[in-house]
C-alpha cells in the first residue's frame, strides 16, 4: 500500500542533507546549481516565454529549492510564481535562498494533490524531473489536479523519461529514486478531460507533453 507519509519523509531528509543540490540536478556548487535553472527553463518552455500571459499566474509541481522558478522570475518579473513540493525542508530552503525575489511563493504539498489552490487560478502549470520518480497513480492525480487549477485555455507542460518498450515491472512503490519510464502512448494517456493534448516532443530520453484546458462552454 502506498504511503504518502513515507514519501514525504524521504524527500524531507534529502532536502536536509548536504547533497540536496546533487540529488535535484546532479550539481553540488550552489551558484552552478541555480545557474542551471535557465537551461532547464528553456527545455520546459521551448517555444519561449512570450507565450505566458502578461502578469500571469504560474505553478511548478515539485519545485524543490526553486531552481527553475528563480530563472523564470528573472526572465519574466511580471509573473506571479508558485512552487509546491512535498518536502518541508525543500520549501524552507526555497524561501530562504530566494528571499529577495518577491514574485515567488512556496508551499508544502500533501504529495498527491493541489488542494491548497482554488479552481481555475493558473495560466500555466509545469513539472520537470519529478513525475519520473513518482508512482504512476500519483502522477495521474497531479495531472488531473492541474486540469482543475488551470484557467480555461491554460496550459500544462510535464516531462517524463521515455523508453520505446513498456516497463513491465515498476520499481517498488517505496523506492522514490528509481525511474518509472513511459512510452509516448503511456505519457499522453495521462491527459484526461478537461485537458487535451496539444503537442509532444522528445529526444529519446526526456519526453514532454503539452496539454491545454478546454475553454468553458458558452452559456446556453
Amino acid at each position: 500500500m502506498f504511503d504518502l507519509a513515507k514519501m514525504k519523509r524521504y524527500w524531507t531528509e534529502i532536502g536536509k542533507g548536504e547533497k540536496a543540490n546533487w540529488h535535484i540536478a546532479h550539481i553540488d556548487d550552489p551558484a552552478e546549481f541555480y545557474a542551471s535553472g535557465a537551461k532547464s527553463l528553456s527545455q520546459i518552455f521551448h517555444e519561449g516565454l512570450a507565450q505566458i500571459p502578461k502578469n500571469g499566474f504560474v505553478l511548478e509541481i515539485g519545485c524543490g529549492k526553486g531552481r527553475v522558478m528563480r530563472a523564470l522570475a528573472k526572465a519574466r518579473p511580471d509573473l506571479r510564481l508558485f512552487g509546491l513540493d512535498v518536502a518541508p525542508s525543500m520549501i524552507e530552503h526555497a524561501w530562504k535562498e530566494n528571499a529577495e525575489i518577491s514574485s515567488m511563493s512556496f508551499v508544502v504539498g500533501d504529495g498527491n494533490s493541489l488542494s491548497m489552490f482554488p479552481d481555475m487560478l493558473f495560466d500555466r502549470v509545469y513539472s520537470f524531473i519529478v513525475f519520473q520518480h513518482l508512482p504512476r497513480h500519483i502522477t495521474g492525480q497531479y495531472i488531473a489536479e492541474a486540469g482543475r487549477v488551470l484557467k480555461p485555455g491554460g496550459r500544462l507542460t510535464f516531462q517524463v523519461q521515455e523508453q520505446s518498450e513498456v516497463q513491465e515491472v515498476d520499481p517498488p512503490w517505496n523506492n522514490f529514486r528509481k525511474i518509472r519510464y513511459y512510452t509516448q502512448a503511456q505519457a499522453t494517456s495521462l491527459v484526461l478531460a478537461p485537458l487535451v493534448v496539444q503537442g509532444t516532443r522528445g529526444d529519446g530520453h526526456d519526453f514532454f507533453v503539452e496539454a491545454v484546458r478546454n475553454p468553458e462552454p458558452a452559456p446556453a
